[in-house]
């Protein structure tokens, strides 16, 4: 697991006390020497419970104020357990443009 990874990953289990918690580094799938710079969240808390979806991201963006500073996508994936449940699993990412060009 990386540095930022790793970082990332113990902020949200301290702030969020998720249920469910994957932290995934998609630097790999993107152009660049960058070994940091893109990530995924699949974040799962009852602390989303009484927030809307855009309330859930402000709130990850504001954890994470400085580090989005270094990182260069942050996909956010927030669910409530009873969400979770339901979705049976998040989104795949998208494949990188630059890497799907010939």
């Amino acid at each position: 697991m990386s540095d930022m990874q790793q970082h990332l990953t113990e902020q949200l289990e301290t702030s969020l006390n998720p249920t469910h918690l994957e932290v995934v580094n998609e630097s790999g799938n993107h152009s660049g020497s960058a070994t940091e710079s893109h990530f995924k969240l699949i974040v799962v808390s009852h602390y989303f419970s009484d927030l809307k979806l855009i309330d859930r991201h402000r709130f990850i963006n504001q954890l994470f104020k400085e580090e989005l500073g270094h990182i260069h996508a942050l996909a956010m994936h927030t669910y409530t357990p009873d969400e979770w449940a339901m979705k049976n699993g998040a989104p795949a990412s998208p494949q990188c443009s630059s890497k799907t060009k010939h």
